[in-house]
Parts: structure tokens; C-alpha cells; sequence
């Protein structure tokens, strides 16, 4: 079995992963409609709110923090694909995020999920 220390660890160079991806693999030509409306909306809601999950895997937040840090990654996108050619910032976008977020946040409350990643956090 994985210990506790190896999960957050993991999560960790996941979140660290997923926010290098999107900004070293957002400013690349591909990315330009890589999504068309209204499914790159989804696809903002799935991204954050699945590095929300792996934020509570690596850090187990505070809610101020749950909801901060993944909200901040996605301000920050959109600024960033404001200078990108092809590409423009869209508060729609940071919208979806935050209902990514949010439905990520209840699923973790609401479900057996959050205890699943406890057990997880925990190497038991």
C-alpha cells in the first residue's frame, strides 16, 4: 500500500504538473479552439475542479485556500491567454472554474469521496 506522505507528495507534483500543462501547453498554436462552445466551458469545470480534488489530496486546504488557489490558477490563465495569439481571456471560463470548484467541494463533503482521500492522505 502507498503511504500517506507518497500520496500528498504525488498530488503535489500532480498540481504542480496540471499548472505547468496549462500554461506551457495553453500558449502552444494547438490550443487555440482546442474546445468549442459550450464544451471548453465543461472542460474549465473539469480541469479546476480536479485540481481542487488533488489540492485537498496534497494539502487538505482550508475552504478560503480550497476555493483561492484554484481560482487564482484560473484568473492567472485568463490573463495569460489574454497576450497569446489567437487565444483571448474570457470570465465565462473563470465562471465554469469556479463551478469546477465548487461541485468538486460538495462531491468532497457530500460524498464518500472525502473520507476516501482521508484514507488515502493517511497510507491506511
Amino acid at each position: 500500500m502507498i503511504s500517506g506522505n507518497s500520496v500528498r507528495r504525488i498530488a503535489s507534483i500532480l498540481c504542480i504538473a496540471f499548472v505547468a500543462g496549462l500554461f506551457i501547453g495553453g500558449a502552444q498554436p494547438v490550443a487555440v479552439g482546442l474546445f468549442a462552445e459550450p464544451w471548453d466551458k465543461v472542460a474549465h469545470a473539469v480541469a479546476f475542479g480536479a485540481l481542487a480534488v488533488l489540492l485537498e489530496f496534497a494539502l487538505r486546504p482550508r475552504l478560503w485556500l480550497f476555493f483561492a488557489l484554484p481560482l487564482a490558477v484560473s484568473a492567472a490563465d485568463e490573463i495569460h491567454q489574454m497576450f497569446l495569439p489567437g487565444r483571448s481571456a474570457d470570465g465565462d471560463d473563470w465562471l465554469a472554474g469556479a463551478v469546477g470548484v465548487a461541485i468538486a467541494w460538495w462531491l468532497l463533503r457530500h460524498t464518500g469521496l472525502r473520507k476516501s482521500v482521508t484514507r488515502l492522505r493517511q497510507g491506511t
